[in-house]
C-alpha cells in the first residue's frame, strides 16, 4: 500500500508569514501538536511542534535559590517572553533543516520505518514537485493496519 492510499489530504499547515501567536491559536483550535510550514507553492520550508514553542518560551537564565521566589520569577519571566515572542515569525522557532518527509508513492513499510526510527508523531507527504499533498500520523498507520486486518477476515 502506498502513502497516498492512507494519507490525510486535508493538511493543516502554517505559512511562512505566520506568527507564533497564529500558530499557537491553530494548535489550540484544531487540537494538534505540530504542523508543516509551507511557502506559497506548498513546498515545505519548516516544521513546528508544540515542543519547539515551549523551548522558545523557556526562561534561559533563571538562577534563584528560594523555591517560592523561583516559581514566581519564572512565571513573570515566561509572560514577558511570550509577550515579546508572540508577533515573531514562526520560522524563528521552527526546524528548517533536515526535515524528514515521505513521497506519496512510498510503501507503507517505508513510512512505518521512518515514523519508528525518528519517533515522529506525523510526517509530511510530498509529490514529485516537492509540494506537501498530505500528512500521515502514527494513528493513520494503525487505523489502516487495523482496517486491513478486519478486511482479511
Amino acid at each position: 500500500m502506498k502513502a497516498k492510499d492512507f494519507m490525510i489530504t486535508d493538511v493543516i499547515a502554517a505559512s511562512e508569514q505566520d506568527t507564533v501567536k497564529q500558530v499557537l491559536e491553530t494548535f489550540v483550535d484544531r487540537r494538534i501538536s505540530g504542523m508543516p510550514i509551507l511557502d506559497k507553492d506548498r513546498r515545505i520550508v519548516g516544521v513546528v511542534s508544540d515542543g519547539d514553542i515551549l523551548r522558545g518560551i523557556q526562561p534561559k537564565d533563571t538562577v534563584v535559590f528560594n523555591y517560592l521566589l523561583t516559581v514566581s520569577f519564572k512565571a513573570e519571566k515566561i509572560d514577558k517572553i511570550v509577550d515579546e515572542l508572540k508577533d515573531h515569525p514562526i520560522l524563528n522557532l521552527a526546524k528548517k533543516r533536515g526535515i524528514v518527509t515521505v513521497h506519496e508513492e512510498d510503501e507503507m513499510e517505508e513510512v512505518v520505518n521512518i515514523l519508528a526510527k525518528h519517533r515522529f508523531k506525523k510526517i509530511p507527504v510530498l509529490n514529485d514537485q516537492k509540494q506537501v499533498v498530505g500528512v500521515i500520523s502514527r494513528g493513520d498507520v494503525l487505523r489502516t493496519i487495523h482496517s486491513n486486518l478486519l478486511n482479511a477476515l
